[in-house]
């Protein structure tokens, strides 16, 4: 009896939300290399910079010290409407070109 007084009381709590798991923290940045008779590839997992842009013009730049070079990889996308966005990445900045009007979204992958 008193084991079924105590897992109705544990269960009570669970659902009455005492009983909470912390939020996990982030995973820290890892690289990964792989190499083989047809080439390799680096990997690197981690922070990568994000946003979004509202354009006010047919072109503009973002600043962000992520932005490395016009090696990085970058991906767009307009949330606003199916207009073509382009975006093209330099050191410290990123330069949007688009609709006027319409919100960009970009994060840098690598």
């Amino acid at each position: 009896m008193r084991g079924m007084i105590r897992f109705l009381a544990a269960i009570a709590l669970t659902l009455g939300g005492c009983l909470q798991v912390q939020p996990q923290p982030a995973v820290p940045p890892t690289t990964m290399s792989s190499w083989g008779p047809m080439g390799g590839f680096t990997m690197t997992s981690g922070s990568s910079c994000a946003g979004s842009v509202a354009l006010s013009m047919q072109e503009m730049s973002v600043s962000a010290s992520c932005f490395t070079g016009d090696d990085n990889i970058v991906m767009c996308t307009d949330t606003t409407a199916p207009n073509p966005v382009m975006c093209r990445p330099a050191s410290g900045y990123l330069t949007v070109s688009g609709t006027i009007g319409d919100t960009v979204a970009y994060a840098r992958v690598r």
